[in-house]
């Protein structure tokens, strides 16, 4: 129970009762880990490129990663786990491999980090298969039903791409956007509670508030909980509240300034509020500090989802669990 006197004054022991909150990790898990029985998935990758594995032997090497990534979340409190995007060597590349219309050449920096991507080309019409990211998923979920979907933004793939062939922003936009909406899709049928969609770009761009309702709209009527969530820098108010309007749930990164004083009413939070991108732990008295911030600032929403700020594979292995031990304890202060 929540022991701020200022919480409980502010908004009262029944509303502390009946707001629903749960904790998750953001992206990309680590993938070296100091677990010694599981086999190193960059090293086998490695083997795999110089054919001294089969494939067989790799999925079996990445399905055992899968399985260290997700029971790791679980160990250290996690309620919504992901698969731990093993396979993802960027936000991009899943899909890459699985759309036809569409290659890779060079790799750039990602945004304001040290990590690069495959640079997303466009050379035909873009056209959907499933991923094999949505087989790691169905297998993340034998592990723990609670495992959610991760999915790319439609504006940051766009805007990551070099297109050769739609040779129109809007177009190329609505093109990636079919492809996702139809993964997104797949991953309902295979028992997608939630799907995280990582979209960047509506933070560090402008963009129309009526593309973007008429996008994410689809997603907002999936039969599942979609959030939609920036890292690195936040969404203004605008983008805020026009998401919150198709019926998708806001991410905010607390690791960095926001104008976003409010969201409308039931919309579901997700609230990054342990820093992923630095190795610093956040101390009790900051936790605290902040947790009052959040429940002070969002009176409305339905549900709260503490989080990572963002990706957790910017951290070592062992920082990084405890970072992820931290939204147990941020929940329970």
């Amino acid at each position: 129970m929540f022991s701020s006197p200022k919480l409980l004054k502010s908004f009262g022991f029944f509303y502390l009762l009946k707001l629903k909150t749960t904790t998750t990790t953001t992206g990309i898990f680590p993938k070296i880990s100091s677990d010694q029985e599981t086999a190193s998935l960059r090293a086998n990758l490695h083997k795999f490129d110089r054919e001294e594995i089969s494939e067989t032997e790799l999925e079996s090497i990445i399905q055992a990663n899968i399985r260290r990534a997700v029971s790791e979340q679980i160990k250290t409190g996690i309620e919504i786990p992901t698969d731990g995007l093993i396979r993802w060597t960027d936000l991009f590349s899943p899909f890459m491999q699985a759309w036809d219309g569409i290659t890779r050449r060079g790799i750039h920096r990602f945004y304001n980090t040290n990590t690069l991507y495959g640079e997303p080309v466009i050379e035909g019409e873009l056209s959907y298969s499933p991923s094999k990211t949505l087989a790691d998923f169905q297998f993340a979920k034998t592990i723990d039903e609670n495992t959610k979907a991760v999915l790319p933004g439609v504006f940051t793939f766009a805007n990551a791409c070099v297109d050769n062939f739609y040779q129109d922003t809007q177009k190329l936009r609505a093109a990636i956007a079919e492809n996702l909406l139809a993964e997104a899709k797949a991953l309902v049928e295979a028992g997608a509670k939630m799907i995280e969609i990582h979209e960047l770009e509506l933070a560090w761009g402008n963009y129309d508030s009526a593309e973007v309702t008429e996008i994410y709209k689809k997603f907002g009527e999936l039969e599942t909980k979609v959030v939609v969530i920036p890292y690195f820098q936040n969404f203004s108010q605008e983008i805020a509240n026009t998401l919150a309007e198709t019926n998708c749930g806001v991410g905010i990164d607390f690791s960095q300034p926001s104008e976003i004083s409010k969201l409308p009413e039931n919309t579901i939070l997700q609230a990054g509020v342990v820093n992923s991108r630095e190795t610093k732990l956040e101390s009790v008295e900051d936790l605290q500090k902040l947790k009052t911030e959040v429940f002070e600032k969002f009176p409305n929403v339905s549900e709260i989802i503490f989080s990572t700020s963002s990706h957790v594979e910017y951290l070592p292995h062992a920082i990084a669990i405890q970072k992820i031990e931290l939204l147990r304890n941020f929940k329970n202060i």
